[in-house]
């Protein structure tokens, strides 16, 4: 036990000082607020500087990324740290914020682990490294936005919340909606989970709770589903109404926190984000569906591409050829009414995502369909790998994840973070060897991505002077 405590304890001081060595490295390359950096730096500068009333109308998010760093600030300035280290207003502090959420991301991840997934502990420390490596979340660590703040305060809600402290959790979804208007679907989440939850523990009286919560989907057929529900749903409908009466005293603040997220939500003319809402309006675009099928396939192909799964998808595709056609159907069914090309996909050549699209979906148009095999490959294969396979948890990671995903007009990466982190928190993945591997993919890609932001930077013909650089 000693020596397993040891070995953790260097992975992370070797994780914390990466990461503080890859800061001051990413600060002095790129000394001033790059891209959206220029927004936020601009607002939190404010704020330190005692100006609360104003507001930038071109930022989409609320204002709690600025008000932990004015906290920050104040914090060190009151123990006469802030001149020693990065100055009044500046924007090295604004960036160390992302760097302080970054550090304590690790224990927030072994926590959930543990209690959710019963991991020990050398396969929660690593799986939570894993997850903080995960290249979209640890770039951004580097750059003042919004993302690692969220995701850090919605982590810490969920977590809490499958402790059993409900209120706590909803405080921290209240501070995680200040972030990122959609972390109210961790809100949702969190009700689901008490759902499924609260019909486990009641699932030996209920033959509908039995079938539907504690079987595997891949040993039951639609037929069976519906002939249980059938069968007993008239004995069964006051026994489990009954039990929605406990599951809405337990989520009774997380639906406090979701109907004052109703109220802001009509207040702001039905509209999510705050400012430039006519670049950010909600349409049904399905088909970042199988980009973020594909998308996180491909982060956690460490865990996919096993011989087991492909003997699953072997014979998943020999005995239901029909299933696998329908899916495909609706794929490009999906693709060809439900695809949508955002202004800024299009012009903006600093986002990998130009590239892609533009040469490869724009260029060639067939492309988008003749994927569509590897999109039902990918949904099949990550379906595989959910350690909990039971309907009701299968049916609820699939519609947060499709809420946090198809209303996006834009194909931006940085959308996918929190989806991904759902899935990637429900895979089975006690695999050490595979989590070595997923670490490995991680750094490299982070290593590769970094370099190139720092030092493959070219210049537009009408801004000369003004470096642009490569980003997700």
């Amino acid at each position: 036990m000693a020596h397993l405590m040891i070995v953790n304890l260097i992975l992370y001081t070797l994780f914390a000082a990466i990461t503080l060595y890859l800061f001051a490295y990413v600060h002095q390359q790129v000394q001033e607020p790059y891209m959206d950096e220029y927004f936020h730096f601009h607002q939190a500068a404010n704020y330190c500087s005692g100006n609360y009333r104003h507001w930038d109308p071109s930022i989409t998010t609320p204002p709690g990324l600025y008000l932990i760093t004015h906290s920050i600030e104040m914090i060190l300035n009151n123990i006469q740290l802030l001149n020693k280290t990065f100055g009044p207003c500046s924007l090295g502090l604004a960036r160390f914020t992302n760097v302080i959420f970054m550090l304590a991301l690790p224990f927030v991840f072994i926590k959930y682990l543990k209690k959710m997934k019963k991991e020990d502990e050398k396969t929660s420390t690593l799986s939570a490294l894993c997850i903080s490596c995960h290249p979209l979340i640890y770039f951004f660590t580097f750059l003042y936005y919004t993302d690692v703040g969220s995701l850090f305060f919605a982590m810490i809600s969920l977590t809490t919340y499958v402790y059993h402290y409900h209120l706590w959790s909803a405080m921290f979804s209240l501070i995680a909606l200040t972030f990122r208007q959609t972390n109210i679907i961790i809100v949702a989440y969190e009700i689901g989970l008490t759902i499924i939850e609260e019909f486990r523990l009641k699932s030996k009286q209920s033959h509908i709770l039995h079938v539907y919560t504690s079987r595997s989907s891949d040993t039951i057929d639609l037929k069976e589903y519906l002939t249980v529900l059938w069968k007993y749903g008239r004995i069964e409908i006051k026994f489990i109404l009954k039990i929605f009466q406990t599951i809405l005293w337990k989520c009774r603040y997380n639906i406090c926190v979701i109907i004052l997220f109703i109220i802001c939500f009509i207040k702001n003319n039905f509209s999510i984000t705050l400012g430039h809402q006519e670049h950010h309006q909600m349409v049904l675009h399905l088909a970042q569906m199988h980009y973020y099928a594909i998308y996180t396939a491909f982060f956690v192909c460490a865990h996919l591409l096993t011989s087991t799964n492909f003997l699953r998808l072997y014979r998943f595709l020999r005995t239901h050829p029909i299933i696998f056609l329908i899916l495909l159907l609706l794929i490009n069914l999906s693709i060809k009414y439900y695809t949508y090309e955002h202004l800024f996909l299009i012009s903006d050549n600093r986002h990998y995502t130009f590239y892609i699209w533009s040469r490869l979906f724009k260029r060639y148009s067939q492309f988008r369909y003749l994927i569509s095999p590897i999109y039902g490959i990918c949904i099949i294969l990550l379906y595989f790998q959910i350690y909990d396979r039971s309907l009701l948890n299968i049916l609820l990671l699939l519609i947060c994840i499709i809420l946090l995903t198809i209303f996006q007009k834009l194909l931006e990466f940085r959308y996918f973070i929190l989806p991904f982190i759902l899935l990637r928190l429900s895979i089975n993945d006690k695999k050490t060897s595979k989590l070595i591997l997923e670490l490995i993919q991680a750094i490299i890609i982070n290593g590769i991505t970094l370099y190139i932001f720092c030092h493959r930077t070219f210049s537009w013909p009408t801004h000369p002077n003004i470096l642009q650089r490569f980003m997700y």
